[in-house]
This record gives C-alpha cells, structure tokens and sequence, in this order.
C-alpha cells in the first residue's frame, strides 16, 4: 500500500520515501514524503478484530489534522500519517459486525471530544487517513449510498458535518438573515447551502473576492470582501439596514470574529468554529465580547459534528440538495502541491489527494 508521511523540518525520512517535499506550517518546517508498506494485516476470526473493518482509501482531505498545526501539535521526529477525512472501500470485517459488508464505501464520523467506540476498545487516531489500508472500529464509519463522487465525499467528515452542526447550533429558521464568513472554505460552502436549505437568506463574507462565482451560484444573496474598503463598507450599510443579522457563522473565528459581531443584531445567534489558526490569538477580544453583551446576543463554539449531522450531509448530496465544490485533485506524487493547495487561504472548496481513480 501507499502511504503519505510527514516528520519534522530536520528529521530523516523512512526508507524509500519518495517526493519528499519541505512547506511551512503556520510557522514551522514540516516535511511530506510518500513510501510503500505492506498492507496491514486483518484476520476476521480473531477476537481483538471482532468489531472492526479493513477498509482501501479512494481518497483523502486534510480535514483537522495536519503536523504542525496547533491541534496536532509539533511535527514528530518520526515520520506520521496525517488527515482525517477520507472515502474507502470495506474488505473485509470482524466477527460481530452486522452493520458493513466486503463491497460497502464509508467515510469516518469524526467525533469532538473523542470517545471509545465501546467499552473494551481503545480511542482511535483518526489522524491516519493518508494510510492507504488501515483498521477501523465499525461505529466509526458510515456507509454511503451509491452514485456519490471520492471527490465530494472525502470532503464531508469535517467541513459538510461541521457546517450542519453550526446552522443546527444556530436553530436557522425561514427568513433568517445569515452571514457566513470565510466563505470560500469547505466548510462555509457547506454552512451556506445549509442555511438555505432550512429557508435563510444568505450573505457571505471572505477575505478575497476569489469565490464570488461560486457562491453566487450557490445562491448567496450578496458577497462581501473584506479587503476591500468599499464591499465593507457596504456590508456595513446591509447590516444597519437589517438592524444586523440574525445569525453568524464563522467557521474561521480568530481570522472574522472582530469584524463580523459588529454586524449582529439585538437578541442575534453567533456560531463559531474551530479556528487552529494563530492569527488575532494576542488581540484585545474585550470590544467584541462587549458588543455580544450589550445586544443580548449568545456565542456558541462547535468543533466537529454528530453522526446524524454527518448523515444528513450525506442524505442531501445524494438527493441534490447539496453541492461540495472541489478546488483542486492530486495524486501519485503530487504529495507537496497537495499540501500547498491545502494550506492556500485563497482556495474555494475542498482540497483531495486520490490514491485511486473512480
């Protein structure tokens, strides 16, 4: 099997690691490789694989886990695997498993805080998508319905159920007022669509005007730039003009929060989601907070999503509900251009690393 690595700036990589590519990570020196590992071992019969799946990776997304970033700490001495979303195919299962069948395609539910996924079984790493064949408890996968493209799909354990968590967090209703901000990324397409779908109007925010196409496609109301003085300013008039929104999502909140709870309104909802990223981490966050205070307004953290928010993800890609737009494919030995574009603020939509082609 393939295996994508990565180890600190001045570690050595494994044996036969090839491509090996340096990029900074939020500050640190990271370096990603590709190597070739038998495939992991799995026998059905034995007890300690009783509830668990060997499953094949079509292909994987970053999601929340990527060495060097804050979340992940460090880049290890040794070389790891990395990221956290993918699609796979099922070859084989333990003993107790009724649930999934040799042929099945999945995705991890990803959980925040972790749990064990049964009284006898360990907590998983579920930072281990870029293993190619790998062994995963049952009650961690959910299986998907035919006709679903890799691309979309491994996009959906963090960004499509972090989204449906957020609008679900913020009790979205018909005639809402939404702003989403970062709204080039995964998640904020995501988090658009739903807020929609429950009958909001929709407004985003970005630092760059490089989604503007694609959210307009996606139906957004109006888009704003923050870069630019006079789009901020515009914002800054709609919000006035709606006596500000009824709800925020902010999936990128250290990079928005300041800016954008200015624009909430009195009795408002503001859904924040897990930021890593270190920008804005010394700034005075006491105006904002006294911004909150003074419209009555409340501010909810979501990092993650359930199992049925993943699953309604799921259920309304495949009834064309929902779109996942994908910026950019690798594969082979793009493992540093994956990365990159991964990494690149500017992308609109997801990012994927296919071991297969569908």
């Amino acid at each position: 099997m393939n295996v994508l690595v990565a180890g600190g700036g001045t570690s050595t990589p494994p044996a036969g690691c090839e491509q090996v590519a340096d990029i900074e990570v939020r500050g640190e020196r990271v370096r990603f490789g590709l190597v070739e590992r038998p495939d992991t071992a799995f026998d059905r019969a034995a007890d300690h694989n009783r509830a668990y799946v060997l499953v094949r990776v079509r292909a994987f997304s970053l999601g929340e886990s990527l060495p060097g970033s804050p979340e992940s700490g460090p880049a290890a001495s040794r070389w790891v695997e990395f990221g956290s979303d993918f699609v796979a195919d099922v070859l084989a299962v333990g003993s107790a498993v009724t649930t999934l069948a040799p042929g099945d395609r999945v995705v991890p539910v990803l959980q925040w805080p972790p749990v064990r996924p049964d009284p006898v079984s360990a907590l998983e790493n579920p930072g281990r998508a870029s293993r190619q064949v790998q062994r995963v408890h049952h009650a961690r996968l959910l299986r998907l319905p035919s006709g679903l493209g890799d691309a979309e799909v491994a996009c959906l354990p963090t960004a499509g159920a972090t989204a449906y968590a957020m609008v679900r967090r913020a009790a979205v209703a018909p005639g809402d007022s939404v702003l989403v901000t970062a709204a080039g990324s995964a998640t904020s397409l995501a988090a658009i669509q739903a807020a929609r779908l429950a009958g909001a109007q929709v407004y985003a925010l970005s630092r760059s005007g490089a989604a503007a196409t694609v959210l307009e496609k996606l139906g957004v109301t109006r888009s704003f730039c923050s870069a630019e003085p006079e789009d901020l300013a515009e914002c800054v008039e709609l919000a006035r003009r709606l006596r500000g929104f009824d709800v925020i999502i902010d999936p990128l909140w250290r990079s928005h929060f300041r800016t954008a709870v200015k624009f909430l309104g009195f009795s408002g909802r503001y859904v924040a989601g897990h930021d890593p990223s270190g920008e804005d981490v010394a700034a005075d966050w006491a105006a904002a907070a006294g911004s909150l205070v003074a419209k009555n307004a409340w501010l909810a953290g979501q990092r993650l999503g359930a199992r049925d928010d993943l699953r309604a993800v799921v259920d309304d890609l495949a009834a064309g509900r929902l779109e996942m737009p994908v910026d950019a494919r690798f594969r082979g030995a793009d493992v540093g251009p994956f990365v990159l574009s991964s990494l690149d603020p500017h992308r609109t939509g997801g990012v994927i690393y296919a071991f297969t082609e569908e």
